[in-house]
């Protein structure tokens, strides 16, 4: 498979993954008390699913593409460094989502949904915004100016980088801009 295309199947898979959490904060809204543990549990459980898959994405994009890409756009490789800050500001939003489910579900809250609602909506803006301009300009560029052997060489990474889905070699290996 073409590396770009992987990563904009990582893409949808975390957009989708996004869309959940939504739908369980929906449910969560309109559901009686018997139902909040559930809810808050899954709510749990994807959002952290989803953190692991977004880490690993920014793992595999920073190790794989990026450096090929910024040796092939030389000076004008600005668009990566401006991925990268932006990878950097989804994982801490995340983190923040993360965090309100927790903390819910700690307190057994779930009438206080305004600020889970808040953190998802600027989770879901920035998301939205970076995978759009990835899309549409760094991989655009990436599509000019990378050879087959570039691309034969991102795949052979990608491929390596995703034996790592282990959690804990994951977090040990990211890069000082992820960690």
């Amino acid at each position: 498979m073409d590396p770009l295309d992987e990563l904009k199947k990582d893409h949808s898979s975390i957009l989708h993954q996004l869309y959940s959490i939504d739908k369980q904060l929906g449910w969560l809204e309109s559901s009686g008390p018997e139902k909040v543990p559930r809810l808050l549990s899954t709510l749990s459980r994807v959002s952290e699913h989803m953190w692991r898959d977004l880490a690993l994405h920014i793992h595999r994009e920073e190790k794989a593409l990026y450096p090929i890409l910024e040796k092939r756009l030389g000076y004008e490789a600005e668009p990566v460094g401006v991925m990268r800050k932006e990878h950097q500001e989804l994982l801490d939003c995340l983190t923040a989502v993360k965090s309100e489910v927790s903390r819910m579900r700690d307190d057994k809250d779930s009438l206080k949904t305004w600020s889970l609602s808040s953190k998802l909506q600027e989770l879901r803006v920035g998301l939205s915004d970076h995978i759009s301009r990835e899309e549409r300009v760094l991989f655009w560029l990436a599509e000019l100016h990378l050879s087959e052997v570039d691309r034969r060489k991102i795949s052979f990474e990608l491929l390596q980088i995703s034996k790592l889905r282990r959690p804990w070699r994951l977090v040990t290996s990211l890069p000082e801009s992820v960690a």
